[in-house]
């Protein structure tokens, strides 16, 4: 049973300051922090154009979810859309390629832990970092949610703290010289802008888009937000405008204090790019900052992912020992089941260690664009049917159905162009083999799934919701209430 916070539910009605925080928390992760050294190695100075396109893509994607949710706001998730505009089966395969990406996203973000973390012990393994935190996380999650929402709230603000604090250094020291002379501009005229060609451009394109994934969270939230109509589309807007600024800018930075040949994914770029400029001090505490943030976007990941099974077994997706909960909201079962596999990706790290971030990052950013394609074509399909039952409806969603058209022809090529990168082709045929065996799974056991299914997604008028999503539902507006005090609070004179 979800815990009740009746008492604050008018109190606790996000805002668009909150919602955005929010998203901002989900989507900002150790996909930029660490992944952007991969995308520069990649695509060299073009890298900036790679953000800002999957910035304008983050924002019609963020549009098309949301106003799903404006429309159809009983239903849930991106899953149960998919099961709408599609069918159980699309409905099925969704919330397990979602459930299975969670698990990936942990992993990546537990092997950028263990990264962050050699700085200062390098003598400590990478599995044994991914252990520590895997199970230390685990400790977290199980408490009570709302422990679990205030350590969120902090650690949103230290990643948005981590890039902003980046850009003030970065500007210091590239137009201000207290600390040496960096570069400039001759790092990126002095060399080809596409020095890998367009195949290096398209390579990055995955790796960017999973710095931008993380966006489901805005979907969940919305019918929690305050007068939705009016703030979801300051929040699409904010959110898909700050990321992509902190992203683009940050990038561009890092351009002007190094040569890109110098970046990799052995070592946070935002951390090794201050190392010539003799600021010790600095670097530790960015490293400090880079790792909360990291472990936040992991725990987070914990929570959703858990919860996702637990979804899945209320809606006779999964096996019934996943649908327990605890007297806290907490679905123990399904957590302690899903983080299990950590341990088989840290025995991994063990075998791969120099390899593991690019393989579980790629695959997770292949099946988070299953999602995306989705929620595009779900869009497409359902909102005609949905527009006729709210005729004072204005659409969020600039070009229907247009831009629902472009956008899912552009990430259905980097869904492709995944293969043709030597280095991405372990992650593509990963991901693929794991879109294709959950396909597999749901047309061998669909009859059991029919017989056995409590919430239908075609029945007409049907406003059921999973305790699962409720729960999540409610512990996101506990999260946003206190993100809210607390930065209230700090801006207090």
């Amino acid at each position: 049973m979800a815990y009740d916070d009746s008492a604050q539910a008018k109190s606790s009605k996000m805002s668009a300051f909150s919602l955005t925080m929010l998203a901002l928390g989900s989507i900002i992760g150790a996909g930029m922090f660490l992944g952007v050294g991969l995308t520069i190695q990649l695509a060299g100075p073009s890298i900036i154009i790679a953000y800002a396109l999957m910035g304008i893509l983050m924002y019609f994607n963020l549009s098309f979810l949301a106003e799903l949710s404006l429309l159809d706001p009983e239903k849930g998730s991106f899953q149960t859309y998919a099961a709408k505009a599609f069918g159980p089966g699309a409905g099925f395969v969704i919330g397990w390629l979602y459930w299975i990406s969670g698990i990936l996203v942990m992993s990546s973000e537990a092997t950028a832990a263990g990264i962050f973390s050699a700085v200062w012990l390098p003598g400590i393994p990478l599995w044994a970092f991914m252990l520590i935190y895997s199970v230390a996380l685990t400790m977290v999650n199980l408490s009570d949610p709302r422990g679990f929402g205030k350590l969120e709230s902090d650690l949103a603000i230290v990643k948005i703290i981590a890039l902003a604090g980046f850009i003030l250094i970065a500007i210091v020291l590239v137009f201000l010289p207290l600390f040496g002379t960096a570069p400039g501009w001759r790092n990126i005229t002095n060399t080809p802008f596409l020095p890998h060609g367009l195949s290096g451009f398209a390579g990055s394109l995955l790796l960017v888009f999973y710095a931008y994934s993380g966006t489901s969270v805005v979907g969940l939230a919305i019918t929690e937000s305050d007068n939705p109509g009016r703030t979801v589309p300051k929040v699409v807007l904010a959110t898909s405008g700050l990321v992509t600024s902190f992203y683009v800018i940050s990038v561009l930075l890092l351009l002007l204090l190094h040569p890109w040949t110098t970046y990799n994914a052995s070592t946070s770029p935002y951390v090794s790019s201050l190392l010539p400029y003799r600021i010790s001090a600095v670097q530790t505490l960015m490293n400090f900052v880079i790792l909360t943030a990291t472990l936040s976007a992991m725990s987070a990941s914990m929570y959703g992912t858990s919860r996702m099974l637990n979804a899945l077994a209320q809606q006779g997706e999964a096996p019934r020992f996943f649908r327990q909960v605890s007297q806290k909201a907490v679905p123990r079962r399904a957590l302690l089941f899903t983080n299990a596999f950590l341990i088989g990706i840290a025995f991994l790290s063990y075998i791969i260690p120099n390899k593991l971030y690019l393989l579980v990052t790629g695959a997770s950013g292949l099946l988070s664009l299953v999602n995306v394609l989705t929620i595009s074509l779900a869009h497409w399909r359902l909102r005609p049917k949905l527009v006729v039952n709210h005729p004072d409806h204005t659409s969020h969603v600039p070009g229907y159905p247009v831009s629902n058209l472009l956008v899912t022809l552009f990430f259905a090529g980097v869904f492709v162009s995944a293969f043709a990168i030597p280095d991405q082709r372990a992650s593509f045929i990963l991901g693929l083999s794991l879109i294709i065996i959950t396909a597999g799974i749901y047309f061998v056991v669909r009859h059991t799934l029919k017989s056995n299914s409590q919430f239908p997604y075609h029945t007409p008028g049907q406003n059921h919701v999973p305790t699962s999503s409720l729960n999540t539902l409610h512990t996101l507006k506990h999260l946003a209430y206190k993100l809210r005090k607390h930065i209230s609070k700090r801006l207090r004179p």
